[in-house]
């Protein structure tokens, strides 16, 4: 079961060759928040309709993990964890690792450095010239 970061969402939305890399993950989820974070730069674009347009093409074939009471209590926790150890990453991605976490789903991400903070979380690279790197 994987959950597609924002950094593979917008490599399969730039890349036509990505079908390949995105056979790789059966059933593919992301969450609310990558949502938020696409729509974000969509509308910060010069090509608003067409970005917005491409997401929601996307989005027809994943599922969207909700951000709900379970995530937000794990969330909390995370933040609270890496606040004390001096660590701290962004919120966005605090609250994508909440939501991951409390699925007990693998986060599929070419961010495996910033993750790998976050004690218990499954994540793996999704870059095609380290398939699987798991953190």
């Amino acid at each position: 079961m994987t959950v597609l970061d924002t950094n593979f969402m917008i490599y399969l939305l730039r890349n036509k060759e990505a079908a390949e890399v995105a056979d790789y993950y059966s059933n593919p989820k992301t969450t609310t928040i990558n949502l938020f974070e696409l729509y974000y730069g969509a509308k910060r674009s010069v090509k608003r309709k067409e970005s917005i347009s491409d997401i929601n093409s996307l989005l027809k074939s994943v599922e969207i993990l909700q951000f709900d009471k379970p995530a937000a209590d794990k969330a909390a926790e995370i933040q609270v964890l890496l606040i004390n150890s001096g660590e701290p990453i962004e919120l966005q991605d605090v609250l994508i690792a909440g939501i991951v976490m409390s699925k007990n789903e693998e986060l599929i991400t070419n961010n495996i450095k910033h993750f790998k903070r976050i004690p218990g979380l499954k994540c793996s690279s999704w870059n095609p010239t380290d398939y699987g790197n798991k953190s």
